[in-house]
């Protein structure tokens, strides 16, 4: 009898931790809130609200997307920043997908920029991708830089391609910034554009890739992160230099379609004087 109940116990521990892994934490999508303090931010943008989106891996326009447009909704930012992988290297339906990127571009006209990620790049259909983001109004950044404008002032968004595929061109990107003390942010899919990044006055960094490994043990680093680091900035805010790096977790999930102890996250951040 004891057997039996030792038995049972360890089949519905296996099958709620199954649950939790496969359905549930995969599904929990989280708002990380962020506020930085930035002494060169422009006094016209202060109090600025980014949202950064990262690795959504979307296959068509479902609920994840359709929770991504709630939440962002009821942030509503001033800029949404999308740091690669919109769709997942298998990804066919590249029509639906485009509904949810039009949903986003429509509510904040020119207000959505991005860069690709190495899923865009593994999806054979990479051109029709691309062209069909910038078509739906996302302001895809590759190895270049704006200027986002408000009022009588400015700061610089500077967006690189893939630096996990090493298609990355930060001096590239940053051709025409001349003032250094001019705010900038830069856009990236992976962190390991942080070595280049590090020594170009860059104030602020965005990137995903990560996924923040997915599986997270407590107190111990992420088992696997697909980065040359292995995963020293998993997730989560770094001060470098002068410089904070922040890493998301990602939307969505990779191969194996498990989180524990890692939830997918949509990051607030908050900029200030």
């Amino acid at each position: 009898m004891k057997k039996q109940i030792n038995f049972f116990l360890a089949l519905f521990f296996i099958a709620a931790f199954s649950w939790y892994i496969f359905l549930f934490e995969p599904n929990n999508l989280q708002v990380e809130k962020l506020e930085i303090k930035m002494e060169n931010l422009p006094f016209s943008f202060n109090g600025m609200k980014i949202v950064q989106l990262s690795d959504l891996h979307s296959k068509n326009f479902g609920g994840k997307e359709k929770k991504v447009l709630k939440i962002i909704e009821q942030i509503n930012p001033d800029f949404i920043f999308i740091t690669g992988d919109f769709i997942d290297r298998a990804t066919k339906d590249i029509e639906s997908c485009q509904e949810f990127w039009r949903a986003l571009s429509e509510k904040y006209e020119n207000r959505v920029y991005g860069v690709m990620g190495n899923h865009e790049y593994w999806n054979p259909n990479y051109h029709s991708i691309k062209q069909n983001l910038i078509d739906s109004g996302i302001n895809i950044l590759n190895n270049e830089n704006v200027k986002l404008i408000k009022d009588d002032d400015f700061i610089y968004l500077i967006g690189v391609d893939d630096p996990h595929s090493s298609y990355d061109n930060l001096f590239l990107a940053m051709k025409g910034i001349s003032n250094k003390n001019i705010l900038k942010i830069l856009l990236a899919h992976s962190p390991e554009i942080i070595e280049d990044a590090k020594i170009k006055n860059i104030n602020l960094i965005l990137v995903g890739h990560t996924h923040g490994g997915q599986v997270k043990i407590p107190f111990v680093r992420p088992i696997w992160v697909p980065t040359k680091d292995h995963g020293k900035y998993a997730s989560g805010l770094f001060k470098i230099n002068d410089s904070y790096l922040y890493v998301n977790r990602g939307v969505g999930v990779g191969f194996l379609p498990i989180r524990f102890n890692c939830p997918p996250e949509i990051t607030l951040i908050k900029i200030e004087k």
